[in-house]
């Protein structure tokens, strides 16, 4: 048989069953869709697919909570709807919750088939931690009247972002580096919580305090118990006037009752900016009657680099990481690693960046690995499908993969129809049930053409 005396029938057989399975829907997820595809549910209201076209163009027209809920829908018939995950959680983060989000994004991750697609799941992840310390610290401010009330955590200490006083503009990341070394040592300490240096600079950012405010122990009292901490370290790093030594001034704050539980002041060169450190951070320490052990006391006197130009550029990298500026935190934390490569803290934020910055430059139809045009692509609402290179089968999820490798995302009369067209060359008891027998062989049965083959395409799809 000539293989062209069949597809054009075949052809036009399948766009008349599309026709009568309720009008086309287009593929595209726009907001403009919108009543088309609302309209197409209604009439198909069990589609785990067109429902996930219709949580997507909700989330375009940012109506998030109709996506949330038609996307939980679609993955209660379908858990491995990758696309489904991803937007489900990003309709969660934009309604705020956020522990929902992060479970949505670790649904996708597990039914992803590829490295690239775990990894910019992993990469939106530090943004989504980002976005959830400032809901945090708006949280905490309206919700203050009651925060004020209730019993900090115990021994928990957050230390605020120490101010810079002087005119050497290269020296102010310093202060922020400085805050970071202080919540690292103190965190060694099996007696204290150190709040998230993170959390603290949110606050402080939502607060958005004046220089001097942040100095104020009732300034300090108050973000303390906003941020259910029983003590805040707060301080400033100075220029001596006519030397070239740095001072370095501590205190600890009762967050109850805003009174100076502790001291520490001390003064040296910038290249022995970690002394200096250290010499603070112990004299606080005693006065806090906070007793260390031998291993502590060790951990304690542990520095993070021996150069200080390092330190200083790790210190630019802090300062660009905290005003979102990821670009610049993984310039500022490989020019540290480029002097020393053995900074760990710095090759562990520049990653971290690094992951940010891509997740930026990620928009979130890739997210969800829907093609450039708005299709639903390989990894479309009906699943997840075949490596490239896949020639026949079912991807997980129910969705159809013909011979030429396109991915047919709703299966359909068309499917059923695609599986018939197979079928003739084995028998249906031979093959597991859902499966699809390879298209049959192309034959050149015209003599007058000897070699010539003749290539057909069938792709019967329901929008």
């Amino acid at each position: 048989m000539n293989q062209t005396r069949w597809v054009a029938p075949l052809a036009t057989i399948a766009l008349a069953l599309s026709a009568c399975a309720g009008g086309a829907v287009p593929q595209g997820t726009s907001p403009a869709d919108l009543p088309t595809l609302e309209a197409a549910l209604k009439r198909n209201p069990g589609d785990a697919a067109l429902m996930t076209r219709v949580g997507i163009a909700n989330y375009d027209a940012k109506a998030y909570a109709r996506s949330r809920d038609v996307l939980n829908g679609a993955l209660t018939l379908n858990r491995q709807n990758y696309a489904g995950n991803v937007y489900l959680g990003l309709a969660f983060e934009e309604l705020g919750q956020f522990d929902s989000a992060r479970v949505a994004y670790r649904n996708a991750s597990a039914v992803a088939r590829t490295d690239q697609q775990r990894g910019e799941i992993d990469n939106h992840l530090v943004l989504l931690t980002r976005r959830e310390l400032r809901q945090a610290a708006r949280d905490a401010i309206a919700q203050e009247a009651t925060l004020s009330t209730e019993a900090p955590k115990a021994n928990s200490v957050a230390v605020f972002p120490f101010r810079y006083v002087g005119i050497k503009e290269e020296l102010r990341p310093l202060a922020r580096g400085l805050t970071h070394l202080m919540v690292s040592d103190l965190s060694k300490l099996s007696k204290l919580t150190l709040l998230e240096r993170e959390r603290v600079q949110s606050l402080v950012d939502e607060l958005q305090l004046s220089e001097s405010g942040r100095v104020d122990p009732s300034t300090a009292a108050r973000s303390g118990r906003l941020l259910r901490a029983a003590e805040v370290i707060q301080g400033s790093v100075s220029e001596v006037t006519g030397r070239t030594d740095l001072r370095f001034d501590a205190t600890v704050v009762d967050a109850v009752d805003a009174s100076v539980v502790a001291t520490g002041t001390g003064s040296d060169q910038l290249q022995q900016l970690f002394a200096l450190e250290k010499q603070v951070l112990f004299r606080l320490l005693d006065q806090m009657k906070i007793g260390l052990t031998p291993a502590e006391r060790r951990d304690l006197s542990e520095r993070p680099t021996a150069d200080m130009q390092a330190f200083l550029a790790f210190s630019r990298g802090l300062e660009a990481e905290d005003r979102g500026d990821y670009v610049a935190a993984e310039a500022g934390y490989s020019a540290a690693l480029t002097r020393d490569p053995n900074f760990r803290q710095a090759k562990e934020r520049r990653a971290a960046s690094q992951r940010a910055a891509i997740a930026l430059q990620t928009p979130a139809r890739t997210l969800a690995g829907l093609s450039p045009e708005g299709g639903l692509g390989d990894n479309g609402p009906g699943g997840v499908a075949e490596p490239a290179g896949a020639t026949g089968g079912t991807p997980a999820g129910g969705a159809t993969t013909l011979r030429n490798g396109v991915l047919n995302t709703i299966p359909t009369v068309g499917s059923a129809l695609a599986n018939r067209v197979g079928g003739d060359n084995e028998a249906p008891d031979s093959r597991q049930p859902g499966t699809r027998a390879p298209l049959p062989e192309v034959i050149n049965d015209n003599p007058t053409q000897p070699g010539l083959a003749a290539t057909v395409t069938v792709i019967i799809t329901r929008p």
